[in-house]
């Protein structure tokens, strides 16, 4: 599909849309840059010890990724009292870049103008996405270079061409330099390059390797400086261990399965994971190296899983159930909020699925890439814990696509749309 409309005025008006949309939504919200989420406390608090020369962003449980804490620093040294102001506009016009190239993802994917133009519309307008733009942590920005990024490897998928290539390994490694589970995305990506419709194994193992080589370069200045610090090679985030423990111990079983009333003070302990396990290992960790800190956290969550079998396998199921569920977890929020957010996720992902089961029927190479990033997640949720705020930032603009996808086959093929928008 050639798009009729000239290609800036039409990325203008996207880039409008979700803007202002965004800005509307923080004025109507209310709610200031820290409170909806608790992590933007303590990555402002790492910032301000960058400033000071500090930028060791070693914490109790993993060395933080280094994007946006440095991000987060270097706007405070420009700008300085009005770096709250300046953030936030950097957060939104980021968000508004990406919605711009989810549409050409779109494209990108499906070549039809009825399911880009509709799904960036939604996407617009999606609340669970919405909510992170004004908040400072890691999530809009993981977001909006993930997008970007698969704007770029399906282009290269499309035309097998090196120069996407290279530009799509630059952004898988700033994405994962925000937010390091996306890394389990990188055992795929040289089967998804293998399988591609190259001829020559030659070229295939050429751009296999221009991926990994640009992906390890981007790890060595924050993998050096942690070696010299820490004594430890860091890719982006080396918390292994700590959310291993996250997931497997007595408190996570209570917090994920056994859920306390909510507003309870129990309720409130496990919201807040003050869980009792860091107390009674605190004597390994403080005479322990960093080096071997996440090996004492893994070592624990396994002697936990040893001595809990059944707590350990309905733990395993629970986070299975719950990444299949549309919504928010029914136990941590009050009921009117559980049916809004399950009433929005449902349709998104039951027909999302819908629409990767035909599409990975039609096309299973050109597609692929979505059924491993959904693995990704899955294994994530699996072996560590699910959570949910995760899913929303790496999964839902993908099943936004796919949902409109399933629409337009099942109830829009026959509407004539105008493509010279």
């Amino acid at each position: 599909m050639i798009l009729k409309l000239n290609n800036f005025k039409l990325s203008l008006i996207i880039f409008s849309s979700f803007f202002f949309t965004r800005y509307i939504f923080l004025f109507l919200n209310g709610a200031d840059n820290f409170e909806l989420q608790p992590d933007s406390y303590w990555y402002s608090e790492q910032s301000e010890e960058v400033l000071k020369g500090n930028f060791n962003l070693l914490r109790p449980l993993f060395i933080t990724s280094p994007f946006f804490t440095y991000l987060q620093s270097i706007i405070k040294f420009i700008f300085g009292e009005y770096w709250m102001i300046s953030l936030e506009f950097f957060q939104v016009f980021i968000a508004s870049v990406s919605g711009v190239f989810f549409f050409y993802l779109s494209n990108n994917l499906f070549a039809n103008i009825k399911i880009s133009t509709i799904s960036t519309f939604i996407f617009c307008f999606y609340p669970f996405t919405i909510w992170f733009v004004g908040t400072f942590t890691q999530d809009i920005w993981f977001q909006s270079f993930l997008i970007i990024f698969f704007y770029y490897f399906t282009k290269y998928l499309n035309n097998k061409d090196r120069k996407n290539l290279i530009i799509s390994a630059i952004l898988f490694s700033l994405t994962f330099l925000t937010k390091s589970h996306i890394l389990i995305y990188s055992l795929f990506i040289p089967i998804i390059i293998f399988f591609i419709n190259i001829k020559s194994l030659k070229i295939k193992f050429l751009h296999i390797i221009y991926f990994t080589m640009i992906c390890l370069i981007s790890t060595l200045p924050y993998g050096i400086y942690n070696l010299k610090e820490n004594g430890v090679y860091v890719f982006s985030s080396n918390g292994f261990g700590g959310l291993f423990i996250l997931g497997h111990n007595d408190d996570a079983y209570l917090n994920h399965v056994k859920t306390p009333k909510l507003g309870t003070l129990e309720s409130n302990r496990l919201k807040s994971v003050e869980y009792k396990i860091f107390k009674e290992i605190e004597y390994k960790i403080e005479n322990a190296e960093t080096k071997e800190i996440q090996m004492i956290y893994f070592v624990e969550g396994v002697e936990w899983i040893k001595k809990n079998k059944e707590k350990s396998k309905k733990l395993l199921q629970t986070n299975l159930k719950r990444f299949f569920t549309p919504g928010l977890n029914k136990s941590w929020y009050n009921n009117n909020v559980w049916i809004v957010s399950f009433l929005v996720s449902f349709p998104f992902m039951l027909l999302g699925y819908l629409g990767l089961i035909k599409v990975l029927i039609l096309n299973f190479r050109q597609y692929s890439w979505i059924l491993y990033l959904i693995v990704t997640m899955l294994l994530f949720s699996l072996i560590f814990y699910f959570q949910g705020r995760f899913r929303i930032i790496t999964l839902d603009p993908i099943f936004i696509l796919l949902c409109v996808y399933s629409i337009n086959d099942l109830f829009l093929k026959k509407i004539k749309f105008n493509d010279k928008i």
